[in-house]
């Protein structure tokens, strides 16, 4: 098991790729069940109801997921998906238990107050965050797609905004 999480660490630094993996539906499912705990503790320290984290984490994975997989069937790399869903799932986990920290900092201000240092502190260290995640991802569709790392991280932004549309707009008014 700390060879998994050392491995993930080793993907987020850029210093592992996807296809060291194994092919594993097993793996697959460890590191989702490990996403869903992540992104429902994640959502509760930001102040969400456990039925919105739930729905926005599970919305985010199906995205995810199944754009990854349309792309690699139109490109017909179907083969690399168990890797490249395994990669960026477990990334997603490093990456979104690193974000507690920001995410704990940033306690809700009363209306009209000015933001304390450590508010402050917390949006560069979530806008660092973002720009790793980015980078990260970037690093896997690299690898999953051969592509250049100035193209995935473009389609990391784009999937981004994409994925934040549109879940924001299936969860409005569920928090």
């Amino acid at each position: 098991m700390l060879a998994l999480i050392h491995f993930f660490i080793e993907l987020c630094l850029l210093r592992r790729n996807p296809q060291d993996l194994p092919a594993s539906t097993m793996l697959l499912g460890l590191v989702l069940a490990a996403a869903v705990a992540g992104g429902l503790l994640l959502s509760v320290t930001a102040g969400a109801s456990l039925l919105a984290g739930l729905a926005q984490t599970l919305l985010d994975l199906a995205l995810m997921l199944g754009i990854l997989h349309l792309a690699l069937k139109a490109l017909n790399k179907q083969a690399r998906y168990m890797q490249t869903a395994t990669a960026l799932v477990g990334a997603d986990v490093v990456i979104g238990l690193v974000a507690l920290l920001p995410v704990s900092l940033a306690q809700p201000m009363a209306v009209g107050a000015e933001p304390g240092t450590d508010v402050l502190l917390a949006g560069l260290m979530f806008l660092a965050l973002v720009g790793w995640s980015v980078l990260v991802v970037g690093h896997i569709l690299r690898h999953a797609f051969n592509l250049s790392l100035a193209q995935g991280v473009v389609i990391a932004i784009a999937f981004d905004v994409f994925s934040f549309v549109v879940i924001s707009a299936l969860t409005q008014g569920a928090a």
